[in-house]
């Protein structure tokens, strides 16, 4: 009886202590997902957009073998300033989840990661995925800001639309996180110079160098 009571005793703490170890488990999950997430959008942060980006650079010879590389989406607020400047931070805060909620409802590839890693900078890791796909995925995104108007929560005023500007780079064998990201944010910067509230990849960017 006594080694009976002394078994199941044992059975007992053994049970509470895989409970334990499957509650540490959780929390030291949700806190590296914390990590990763920034508050205000409920999408991926720096840290894990420059993780994903490098993840997917690190995997481009064997995707390059099958023919689909990388691309990397950088998306930037038009004036938001003005927003900031105009109706007050809040309203800037709810300008970002605005994009945000965008960027979930178009983008459903499940190895994509989106992240917003600046101010009212975003990007958009795609692997697995060349330059008229990501391309068409940035348009995408475009459109559907511009097709939402923002209203000011407190009062119901209308605030007019959302404009983003889009820059798009795919990867090629020579390429690591650094230099990818310089290519799209030169894309980018080439979208603010035409006018805004457009996309450019890297192609459009040289037709328009080779016009100039």
């Amino acid at each position: 009886r006594e080694v009976t009571a002394n078994n199941r005793t044992l059975e007992a703490r053994m049970r509470e202590s895989r409970s334990e170890i499957e509650a540490l488990r959780e929390t030291l999950e949700a806190t590296r997902l914390e990590s990763l997430t920034d508050a205000l959008t409920g999408l991926g942060n720096r840290k894990s957009f420059e993780e994903s980006l490098r993840k997917s650079v690190d995997l481009q010879s064997a995707s390059a073998q099958q023919g689909k590389p990388a691309s990397l989406i950088v998306i930037d607020i038009d004036s938001f300033k003005r927003f900031n400047d105009l109706y007050g931070h809040l309203t800037g805060d709810q300008v970002l989840r605005l994009v945000a909620i965008v960027m979930r409802e178009h983008i459903g590839q499940k190895n994509a990661t989106l992240a917003r890693f600046g101010g009212e900078e975003f990007g958009i890791v795609l692997p697995e995925t060349d330059r008229v796909e990501a391309r068409a995925i940035a348009e995408r995104v475009r459109i559907g800001v511009t097709g939402r108007e923002l209203v000011k929560r407190s009062t119901g005023e209308s605030l007019g639309k959302v404009t983003v500007s889009l820059g798009v780079a795919t990867q090629r064998e020579d390429d690591n996180a650094v230099s990818l990201l310089e290519r799209a944010d030169a894309c980018l910067f080439a979208a603010k110079r035409a006018g805004r509230n457009r996309t450019l990849d890297e192609t459009e960017v040289e037709n328009l160098r080779d016009v100039a």
